[in-house]
């Protein structure tokens, strides 16, 4: 009896240590899990970084050998879309990065059935006159980025203006949708106004998305270099 009641006992207290076992790797894993999620976000923005950049050599490259800059993609096959695509300065065009019509990879790191959202000046992707030094764009047809500092695209926030072409992701999150971001909105409006800002996480304030900008001084740059401007 003795040795059958010491038996239930060491029983008991060992299903203690298992559970405060279980717990203290419960705490543990709770405390790792979300600086691993933030490494690994910081990853995917990191990869996206490296793309977008590529993508904008990918667009230096096709100008400079076409003489122009592609239509966007509008229907997700991965190749420029000419027909319906504006080809005066005063008019944008927006859709998807044509990846297959640049050579470089498809899909962002957090979505692979998408690719980079583009935005392009009507002006840079005509087939009948290659843009020249003097190519800019016009009324709605300028393409514009603010640091959302000043309100949105307003104010004195303006980091770029009448840039030929313009690259984003909406990330991991689209926080225009889910959560309020005017920031976000503004960035999925289909204007001629992107926002380009630090992420944050803050309610109300969020924000993921990564843009980035294709400057004319670079462009014209690369086709003088090559011979093909002016």
């Amino acid at each position: 009896m003795n040795k059958s009641g010491k038996h239930h006992r060491l029983s008991g207290f060992t299903l203690v240590e298992m559970a405060v076992v279980m717990l203290i790797i419960g705490l543990l894993l709770g405390g790792l899990l979300l600086p691993l999620s933030k490494r690994v976000e910081q990853e995917r923005r990191t990869v996206a970084q490296e793309a977008m950049q590529a993508a904008q050599e990918a667009l230096i490259g096709f100008a400079l050998s076409t003489g122009r800059l592609p239509c966007p993609d509008t229907n997700n096959d991965g190749l420029e879309d000419l027909a319906g695509c504006r080809q005066v300065n005063t008019a944008f065009n927006s859709g998807r990065l044509p990846w297959a019509t640049l050579g470089v990879q498809a899909g962002d790191p957090w979505d692979q059935s998408r690719s980079f959202g583009y935005a392009v000046n009507g002006a840079f992707i005509s087939t009948a006159t290659p843009f020249t030094l003097a190519t800019t764009g016009a009324g709605s047809g300028v393409l514009r980025v603010y640091d959302g500092a000043s309100g949105g695209c307003s104010g004195s926030g303006q980091v770029a203006v009448n840039v030929p072409a313009v690259l984003y992701t909406d990330a991991k999150n689209d926080y225009g949708l889910t959560a309020g971001s005017r920031d976000e909105r503004e960035n999925s409006d289909n204007d001629n106004c992107y926002i380009s800002r630090s992420y944050s996480t803050v309610a109300g304030n969020e924000f993921d998305d990564l843009v980035v900008w294709l400057s004319p001084n670079i462009l014209f740059n690369r086709m003088v270099a090559a011979g093909r401007l002016p």
